[in-house]
C-alpha cells in the first residue's frame, strides 16, 4: 500500500484538549457533590464527534483503504487506553457491579450492556468504565460512515436533517442534549452522534466557505460555552441544541489549520494527552477516592477535585507517553495496514 500523508491539523487538537478538560471539570464538580458547576461540560462530547466527523472526512474521504484497514486503524487508536482504564475500573469496583466476568467481556470489547432497565432507573452501559460510552458511540457511527464517506452532497444533508430532527425534539422534551449514556436512551446516543458527527463531515466538504482560521479565539469561546450553568426550560434545550447544531461546526472550521511556532507546538502536546485525559479521568478519580483517608462522602472538600484538576492531566501525559504511544507504535508496526498514518 502507497503511504498517505494528512496534514494534521494542530489546532483542532487543541480544541480537543479544552474540550477534555471541560468534561474534566463538569465530572470532578459532579462528583465531588457540587452538581451544576461547569454544568454544560456534557455539551464536549457533542465537540467530540463533531470534530471526529471532520478530521475522519479529511482523513478518509479521498483516501484509497480498505473498509478493514480504516476499521484497524480505528482500534490502534482507541482500544490501548479503553483496555487500560476498563481494567482499572474493574479491580476497583468488581464488587459494585456484577456479573464481573460479562461485564469486562463487554468493556474490552466495546459492547454496551442493553436491556430493559426499571422504570426511572438509569444504568450506565459499562460499568467498569462509565466514560466509555462516548467512545463506544463514536466507533459505531465512524464504523458505519467509511461505506458511506463518497456519498453525495445530498446524501449527508439528509442523514444530517434527520437526525437533527430528532435531536432538537430531545432537546427541547429533556430541556438538552445529554442523554445516550445510559441503557434507556442508548438509541438516541447514536442519534445524537450521528447529528454532531455528520454536521462534521458536511463542514469538511463546505470548508472552502470556513472563516479566517483562529486559534485562541476559539478556545476561549468552546471552554466559555462548556462551564455557562444551567438555564430554566426550554431556554437550555435552545442553548444545546445552538451550540450543536452551529456553534461547534463553526469552531471546528475555524480552527481547522495548523499554527507554527510555539503555538502549534502547544496544541499538539495537549493533543496528544486529550484523549489519554477523557479516557482515564474517571479511573484517576476512583484511585484517589480509595487512597483518601476519610472515605467517599456526598460532599468532598474543596481540594480534593482541585486536586483531580491537577493530577487527572498528569496521569493522561505519563499514560500517553509510557503506555499509549509505544502500544500504539508496536500495533502499527504489526500490521502493514496502519504504516499509513493515522489520525486521533
Amino acid at each position: 500500500m502507497t503511504e498517505h500523508r494528512t496534514q494534521r491539523l494542530a489546532a483542532l487538537d487543541g480544541l480537543r484538549a479544552v474540550a477534555a478538560l471541560g468534561v474534566l471539570l463538569y465530572h470532578v464538580a459532579d462528583w465531588s457533590g457540587r452538581p451544576g458547576r461547569f454544568a454544560h461540560g456534557y455539551l464536549a462530547v457533542d465537540f467530540f464527534f463533531c470534530l471526529s466527523g471532520f478530521v475522519l472526512a479529511h482523513a478518509f474521504e479521498r483516501r484509497e483503504i480498505g473498509w478493514p484497514a480504516y476499521l484497524w486503524i480505528r482500534v490502534v487508536r482507541i482500544w490501548p487506553l479503553l483496555v487500560l482504564s476498563t481494567l482499572i475500573g474493574a479491580i476497583l469496583t468488581s464488587r459494585h457491579s456484577p456479573p464481573f466476568w460479562p461485564n469486562l467481556a463487554r468493556g474490552l470489547l466495546l459492547v454496551p450492556r442493553l436491556g430493559h432497565p426499571a422504570e426511572w432507573t438509569f444504568p450506565t452501559l459499562f460499568p467498569f468504565n462509565p466514560p466509555a460510552w462516548s467512545l463506544c458511540l463514536e466507533v459505531i457511527v465512524s464504523a458505519l460512515w467509511f461505506p458511506l464517506r463518497r456519498a453525495p452532497d445530498l446524501v449527508v444533508a439528509a442523514i444530517v436533517f434527520c437526525s437533527g430532527a430528532v435531536m432538537a425534539w430531545v432537546a427541547l422534551g429533556l430541556n438538552g442534549v445529554e442523554t445516550g449514556w445510559d441503557q434507556a436512551t442508548f438509541w438516541l446516543g447514536v442519534v445524537r452522534a450521528t447529528f454532531s458527527f455528520g454536521l462534521g463531515w458536511l463542514g469538511w466538504r463546505y470548508r472552502a466557505l470556513a472563516p479566517r482560521p483562529r486559534l485562541v479565539l476559539p478556545a476561549v469561546v468552546l471552554l466559555a460555552v462548556l462551564v455557562m450553568p444551567l438555564a430554566p426550560r426550554p431556554w437550555n434545550g435552545v442553548y444545546d441544541f445552538a451550540c450543536v447544531a452551529v456553534l461547534f461546526p463553526l469552531l471546528v472550521l475555524t480552527g481547522a489549520h495548523d499554527p507554527k511556532g510555539a503555538a502549534g507546538a502547544l496544541c499538539r502536546t495537549t493533543g496528544d494527552v486529550s484523549y489519554p485525559l477523557y479516557a482515564l479521568h474517571w479511573a484517576t478519580w476512583a484511585v484517589m477516592l480509595r487512597l483518601y483517608p476519610d472515605g467517599w462522602r456526598p460532599l468532598l472538600p474543596v481540594w480534593f477535585p482541585a486536586l483531580a484538576v491537577v493530577l487527572a492531566p498528569i496521569v493522561a501525559w505519563i499514560a500517553f507517553r509510557l503506555y499509549d504511544a509505544p502500544v500504539r507504535r508496536w500495533l502499527r508496526a504489526w500490521s502493514p495496514a496502519t504504516k499509513t498514518l493515522s489520525i486521533g
